[in-house]
């Protein structure tokens, strides 16, 4: 399966689950098929401290596009800053 990872929110948090990930591929013997887009901080905590949760999840949206368009299946977004979304 084809990952995207949303990154940049919380570059360690996004290195913590790409080490995860690597760790359990290996463990199954198989290929990690993996691709990472960036999601800008900056954005993000002004999107947060206005409220605008529509606004962010549009962004949001626009980086699945992009996982999508490069053959992700599944995709996550590696930091709990985005969760005001929800």
């Amino acid at each position: 399966m084809h990952i995207g990872l949303i990154g940049g929110i919380g570059p360690a948090a996004t290195e913590h689950y790409y080490r995860g990930l690597i760790k359990r591929h290996v463990s199954l013997d198989t290929l990690l098929d993996l691709t990472i887009v960036h999601a800008d901080v900056r954005e993000l905590s002004r999107n947060a401290a206005a409220g605008d949760a529509q606004k962010q999840a549009q962004i949001f949206a626009e980086l699945v596009r992009r996982l999508a368009s490069a053959g992700a299946e599944a995709a996550a977004i590696t930091s709990i800053g985005g969760h005001f979304c929800v």
